[in-house]
């Protein structure tokens, strides 16, 4: 069985979006004096208190508080699980010498929401189409919220778990699905061998010569953005129009991100479904978008220019495609080959004869010195890690099944470091 996670929206009414938030500050209160419980201990008695410790009084704080019976055992283990995960995360980082960020305690209009962590408490029914309806709780306190939203997988898939979120003014549900792997499985239309370079100036370009256009909904909506803040900015910090200009720009992030997740898992699918194999470089969009300041005995150059290219870099959604990528061509049988950037450079080596030529980003037509080939900048980056993908040697890029034999000037390299998706058997 495979595990799958679907977004639904949810439509309360007015009397069941008022228990919703009442019940998410419960939830923030017991999140709250469980993280005081644990600090007070070790100030007081030098003692770290454990989950278990903590969930094991449960039946009495709800013998004392009646009002959190109706939110369900299971909810509220979660939710000590939650902050239990917080300080694990707080002692992994302290051990490796990180910064370690204590936990918080968090605000009620701040917590996101909560859980139901197995089937128990809540029941999911599908109408067709993409009409649902979340039923929660039990007897006179149940609620039954309407949701829209679908999933690919069928009857097969049956609900695990739930997760409850605030956001934008709005209420979603995260429903896990537990499905099997015939139901996961993707059809592939065509088996095609392509690679693949991610950029800014066209979102992707393959070794073909085709490119996907980049849509750049953040460029566009910038002036809208910047206007708002600005209409914020002169408003009184707290008033009721400062609170509601917060949430019109809310909004305004939320269409973005929900436009950008759209556009990727469309074109994402699109590339699995269309090829058997799919080369690509490994980026990592958290070091490329890396600030240009500098510090104050050697401060950066061209900072506001960096600072541009690094909301273009975000904004593009690198760091959203791999993954995706990644359990997509696991369902569709394709294999995925990631390059080592390090190793094989994409950007500055030279598809044809295999010789690193140092290039700086506007240079975007690549015209090698040493055999004269011409080809643009993304194209021949794509067409090398497609050549990568097909090497049969220890060495990495030699291109062997691309070409008869390597060229003789090609000289020997460091084994490649690449990572590959397991292929499965696609479904027919």
């Amino acid at each position: 069985m495979q595990r799958r996670k679907v977004t639904l929206k949810l439509y309360p009414n007015a009397a069941q979006a008022a228990q919703l938030e009442a019940w998410t500050r419960l939830h923030c209160e017991l999140y709250n004096a469980a993280h005081e419980e644990r600090i007070d201990a070790w100030h007081k008695a030098r003692k770290c208190i454990s989950y278990d410790e903590q969930q094991n009084v449960l039946p009495q704080i709800k013998a004392d508080r009646p009002e959190l019976n109706e939110l369900g055992s299971h909810a509220l283990q979660q939710t000590l699980r939650r902050l239990d995960l917080a300080f694990q995360s707080f002692f992994r980082r302290v051990k490796a010498g990180q910064t370690p960020g204590f936990p918080r305690f968090k605000a009620a209009k701040r917590f996101a929401g909560f859980a139901y962590p197995d089937p128990a408490g809540w029941k999911l029914m599908q109408h067709g189409g993409r009409g649902a309806t979340l039923r929660i709780g039990s007897g006179e306190a149940a609620m039954s919220i309407r949701a829209r939203g679908r999933h690919r997988f069928g009857d097969q898939a049956k609900p695990n778990d739930i997760t409850l979120t605030r956001k934008g003014g709005g209420w979603f549900v995260s429903v896990t699905l537990r499905v099997p792997e015939s139901a996961c499985a993707r059809q592939r239309t065509a088996d095609l061998r392509r690679g693949v370079d991610f950029g800014i100036t066209d979102w992707a370009t393959f070794d073909d010569g085709q490119t996907i256009a980049n849509p750049r909904w953040l460029r566009e909506e910038l002036p809208r953005l910047a206007a708002l803040q600005r209409q914020r900015a002169r408003k009184k910090n707290g008033s009721l129009r400062f609170k509601r200009l917060g949430r019109r720009i809310a909004r305004l992030h939320d269409r973005i991100s929900n436009l950008r997740r759209h556009f990727v898992h469309k074109e994402t699918t699109r590339m699995v479904r269309q090829c058997a194999v799919l080369a690509t470089e490994q980026l990592a969009p958290k070091t490329m978008s890396r600030s240009a300041k500098g510090t104050v005995d050697a401060p950066g150059r061209r900072v506001r220019q960096k600072a541009g290219l690094n909301r273009e870099i975000l904004s593009a959604a690198f760091g959203m495609a791999h993954p995706m990528l990644a359990y997509k061509a696991e369902e569709a049988g394709t294999r995925l080959h990631l390059s080592n950037t390090r190793q094989i450079k994409p950007s500055q080596r030279c598809a044809a004869c295999w010789e690193i030529v140092p290039k700086t980003l506007a240079d975007r037509m690549r015209v090698c010195p040493h055999c004269g080939h011409v080809m643009p900048r993304d194209r021949n980056s794509a067409s090398v890690v497609i050549i990568d993908a097909f090497n049969t040697q220890d060495t990495p890029g030699t291109g062997v099944a691309a070409r008869p034999k390597p060229l003789p000037w090609q000289r020997g390299k460091s084994k490649s470091v690449t990572r590959e998706t397991p292929a499965t058997t696609p479904c027919v």
